[in-house]
């Protein structure tokens, strides 16, 4: 009789990954490193204040403690796993430890026994969010050699940057997908590239927000098996996990058990079943140990909410944290400068990096650019065809300067609400990128006016070519330089609503508010010489007026006569018909002077607009 020939899982890599015997891996028992560094929280807590706003009278405030008297402690070489219930302050306790919160918080933070500040926090560790953003139009390649030299020592050399990258695209398996877009892969697949690009300057200490959510269960198993390996390299290694699947528990050295935002446990996975038979709950053979836990933190019940109560009380009680964290740290080095010793990019480097990554950016997302590109055109045709090749004669001077005022009040439209995006779409990459200290917020602010302004120089020439065509304007380099200038204006302005209004919706209300008080002063709908010297003088407000009177000034300077047909009603110079709308030629070159003025101090107030929205706490 034939013998069957079974499966051997001892080599398979699912069978690796959860019973921890990859051939690479060693022995977990005999660390290889020296104790270095260990990081403790004591009594930390942390509440939240939300006002209500109410249709009459004051907003309600509103106090939510979302951690109660929590402490613990870790030592390198050690993957700890925070769990609990949804709303237990998983990711709230993981924000604080790693200085993450903008908010304060009461209690103490220490590394290796002494208080740790947020820069010092920053530097020396990664943090995988649990929602990945990132500039979607790189490939998993240029994500990664961009963080590369953003992240690691500015001296590092492109082989080691190369040999980092390899070692971590075959230890996560990225290789298959290293040259894929980012916004082509999968939920999981980017969790992997999260969690790469934070480990590609090796940090000794990382925090990962439920790293293995939205993941099947061979992928969680391989990446929680990496971050064992990770820890056993030496490493500080903190994981939030929701619920784990059956056997990935266990791959966890150390848990800590949250409740309604108070410590339950913390201490080995192997001794968490002990812990539990002591209040009288026994885990069944076949059911999954982590499930078991959180139905029982959960669990509504009066007889189990005393029991959790307990836990609570003995886990914060004070004599005991201060013994535990006594031992922690009572043969550890006081010393951990060696880990604070990169040198970031300079600024200009910087500055030259987001720039090439903005450019590859932008030519990928060029289907969007094209729509924007020809809705500019469209308009411009539409907005030319009734002025197709006028005449010069006193009676189309209406009509001339009927064209060159809608002309430059389309261009304000179109190009400031164009803008009025420009930093909601990156916001949230760059928030938290700004604030783990990956660049400064001013390299990616020049960074993005520089590539918004080449583009706006395109648009221009090509729009102005194409409407001046059409209309038979003999234009000279003057004119489309005043349009250039009229068009960075507009766009900054938009630029400015999107640095101070978090929402697009919220910027296009100002703006309209902004518009019907400045769009009457342009000049095309009533004259000047009616209005009050107080609102006169309000014209230099208008960028529809500063606009309108470059724009005529410049066209009409140049017309010397204008054959006459109605002696009654005749502007027989360009001079005449200027005077006739209230535009003053020699002010050209102030109007010009206030429009870049204009730029200028719009670009400035922008900058400061989005620092002050960089001050809340990131999205973790």
């Amino acid at each position: 009789m034939a013998t069957k020939k079974l499966l051997d899982l001892k080599y398979n890599e699912m069978w690796k990954a959860w019973n921890s015997t990859n051939e690479e891996d060693d022995d977990y028992s005999s660390p290889l490193f020296k104790r270095d560094l260990v990081l403790s929280w004591k009594q930390l807590n942390v509440t939240v204040v939300r006002k209500i706003p109410k249709l009459f009278g004051s907003s309600e405030v509103v106090t939510k403690q979302i951690l109660n008297n929590v402490s613990g402690n870790v030592e390198c070489g050690t993957l700890l796993g925070i769990m609990g219930p949804s709303g237990s302050g998983k990711t709230t306790l993981m924000a604080t430890i790693s200085h993450r919160t903008k908010g304060n918080f009461n209690g103490e933070l220490l590394l290796n026994g002494r208080s740790v500040s947020e820069d010092v926090m920053i530097k020396i560790s990664g943090f995988v969010a649990q929602e990945d953003i990132s500039f979607v139009q790189l490939t998993v390649l240029e994500q990664l050699k961009l963080m590369a030299k953003l992240k690691m020592d500015r001296t590092t050399s492109d082989k080691v940057i190369k040999d980092r990258i390899d070692y971590l695209a075959a230890h996560l398996g990225l290789n298959k997908i290293i040259n894929s877009r980012l916004c082509f892969l999968s939920g999981g697949e980017r969790k992997k590239v999260a969690l790469a690009v934070q480990l590609i300057n090796d940090p000794p200490i990382l925090f990962c927000d439920e790293i293995t959510t939205g993941l099947d269960s061979y992928s969680a198993a391989h990446i929680v098996n990496t971050l064992r390996r990770v820890a056993h390299s030496g490493k500080i290694v903190i994981c939030t996990i929701h619920q784990p699947a059956s056997g990935l528990f266990d791959q966890f050295q150390e848990v800590i058990l949250l409740t309604n935002g108070r410590l339950a446990y913390q201490g080995s996975v192997s001794l968490v079943n002990n812990f539990f038979q002591k209040y009288g709950y026994i885990c069944p053979a076949t059911y999954n140990k982590a499930d078991f836990i959180v139905s029982v933190l959960n669990s509504d019940g009066v007889l189990d909410r005393n029991n959790v109560n307990n836990m609570c009380e003995l886990s914060s009680n004070v004599a005991q944290m201060d013994i535990k964290f006594n031992s922690f740290n009572k043969d550890v080095q006081s010393e951990y400068g060696h880990h604070l010793q990169a040198e970031k990019l300079g600024w200009i480097t910087q500055v030259l990096l987001l720039l090439y990554i903005s450019i590859i950016c932008f030519m990928r997302n060029y289907k969007e650019k094209l729509l924007e590109f020809g809705t500019l055109i469209f308009l411009g045709i539409i907005n030319a065809s009734p002025y197709a090749n006028l005449q010069f004669d006193t009676k189309a001077v209406q009509n001339w300067q009927g064209f060159w005022l809608c002309l430059t009040i389309n261009t304000v439209f179109q190009f400031s609400y164009s803008a009025i995006a420009t930093h909601q779409i990156k916001f949230s990459v760059v928030h938290r990128e700004v604030s783990n200290k990956v660049y400064s917020l001013s390299a990616y602010y020049v960074s993005e006016i520089i590539i918004l302004y080449i583009w706006v120089f395109i648009k221009t020439v090509l729009f102005c070519m194409v409407v001046f065509w059409i209309v038979g304007v003999n234009w000279v380099y003057m004119q489309l330089l005043v349009f250039m200038i009229i068009s960075f204006a507009s766009v900054s302005y938009g630029s400015l609503l999107s640095a101070y209004f978090s929402r697009v919706e919220e910027a296009v209300v100002f703006s309209t508010v902004y518009e019907y008080l400045a769009l009457p002063l342009s000049g095309a709908y009533l004259s000047f010489r009616s209005l009050p010297k107080v609102l006169y003088s309000l014209r230099y407000l208008s960028l529809f007026f500063l606009g309108c009177e470059t724009v005529s000034s410049l066209f009409w300077e140049r017309i010397k006569s204008l054959p006459c047909t109605d002696v009654a009603n005749c502007l027989d110079n360009g001079k005449a018909v200027l005077n006739n709308y209230g535009f003053v030629s020699s002010d050209l070159y102030f109007d010009i002077t206030i429009l870049l003025t204009f730029c200028l101090l719009a670009n400035i107030l922008g900058y400061f607009g989005v620092l002050k929205r960089m001050k809340k706490q990131p999205a973790y």
